[in-house]
Order: structure tokens, then C-alpha cells, then sequence
């Protein structure tokens, strides 16, 4: 199991407790990061490790707007629907490094696939900044 899996299901636990007794329990454990610039997903380099490593910093801004929103109840489908495409991509990320003799998409279209759903997390995110405010 990678890293980024742990933490997403330590993340999610958290959540679940947290939402449990109305408090935040557990921190990330990285500083989250909370920003009112949009997500940069425009420069990712070309490289699959080089990639995985970008994506996993706006994964962790992500996290940062997620923390900052989650109680907020006017908030609340603008959380899910980011919590739902950030696992999304924490899914299909693996797939663009290690893929499958057997998969069916090539490398090129793995990348696609999660550029379409970074460009989705970006729209989600400008919206979920606006909230926030």
C-alpha cells in the first residue's frame, strides 16, 4: 500500500471521527496549505514521477480547503464533491507509473484521464475558495 493511500485513509478516518464529535480529532500530517490562487495544473512536467510528485502537492492544497471547509454545512457539497475527485485521482494516478501488461489504455491516455480529472478538481476547487471566504 503507498503512501498516499495511508494517508488518504487515515484522512478519511479522521473525517469520520471528526464528524462524530463535531470536533477535528487529527491533523495532517503535512501543514495544509490553504490558498486563494487557483491550482496550477497547466505546467505538469512529462515525466511520470515528476507528475506524480506535482499532483500530489495540489492533492495536498486540496486537503488544506478541505480541512478549512469541512463543518462549514454550506459547504458540504462542495467538500464531497472534491473528496470524491481527489480519490479519484489518488486511484488512477498509480496506473500513469505502473501500468498493467494487460491494461487496456496506454500511457498517454492514463495522463488524459487524469488531466480531465485535475481540470474537474480545479473547478472544484475555485468554487470551494469562493466558499471559504
Amino acid at each position: 500500500m503507498s503512501w498516499n493511500h495511508v494517508k488518504a485513509i487515515t484522512m478519511a478516518a479522521a473525517f469520520v471521527i471528526a464528524g462524530s464529535l463535531e470536533a477535528p480529532l487529527l491533523q495532517p500530517a503535512t501543514p495544509a496549505v490553504f490558498a486563494a490562487e487557483s491550482l496550477n495544473i497547466d505546467s505538469l512536467p512529462k515525466d511520470a514521477k515528476a507528475y506524480r510528485v506535482q499532483v500530489d502537492q495540489l492533492l495536498n492544497k486540496v486537503d488544506g480547503v478541505i480541512l478549512k471547509l469541512q463543518g462549514n454545512a454550506s459547504a458540504q457539497a462542495v467538500v464531497l464533491d472534491l473528496e470524491q475527485t481527489r480519490d479519484n485521482i489518488l486511484r488512477e494516478i498509480p496506473k500513469m507509473e505502473v501500468a498493467p501488461g494487460d491494461a487496456k489504455w496506454g500511457a498517454q491516455e492514463m495522463r488524459d484521464s487524469v488531466q480531465a480529472m485535475l481540470k474537474l478538481m480545479k473547478e472544484q476547487y475555485d468554487k470551494a475558495n469562493s466558499v471559504a471566504r
